[in-house]
């Protein structure tokens, strides 16, 4: 099964913490404060949009919704921005704060394009080693990393 690295929502599955600790058998990537409530299930995921996703991220509701309307990213619908992705990209997770300047750049040049781009973005500029949304040194050269929290602030959404 191959890895699905774009989420309904806009998120690169890519720089997730599960996925990279799952592709690289890993658990140092793991924020702090996700250790104990993830600590007795499986760490194993291939995408949002596989068949084979993270039991936290299985229910949810932007997957449904954009499942249920046969749509490849939220900014398809009607209805984007619905208040439901308003209220997540104003929660105080960074990784969350991006999806609509992702789908936005979704739009303007295309899956294929953000992809790759996206794919560059997570590799540690240093060495090259894939690193995930909150990880704050390269655990391979030890490279200070432009991580989510970083990307906000320049940014301007935290």
């Amino acid at each position: 099964m191959s890895f699905k690295l774009d989420a309904y929502c806009g998120l690169y599955c890519g720089g997730c913490f599960i996925m990279n600790a799952y592709r690289q058998n890993r658990t140092d990537c793991l924020p702090d404060n996700w250790i104990n409530p993830i600590h007795d299930k499986e760490i194993k995921c291939y995408g949002c949009k596989s068949e084979i996703v993270f039991e936290n991220c299985r229910g949810c509701r932007i997957r449904k919704c954009a499942q249920s309307k046969n749509i490849d990213f939220c900014n398809k619908c009607s209805e984007f921005p619905c208040e439901y992705i308003k209220r997540l990209v104003n929660l105080d997770l960074a990784h969350l704060n991006l999806t609509t300047e992702n789908l936005k750049t979704i739009k303007e040049t295309g899956v294929k394009k953000w992809l790759e781009n996206q794919k560059n973005r997570w590799l540690c500029a240093n060495c090259g080693f894939p690193y995930s949304w909150y990880e704050q040194n390269c655990v391979k050269c030890g490279k200070e990393l432009f991580n989510s929290i970083k990307e906000n602030k320049v940014l301007n959404h935290l």
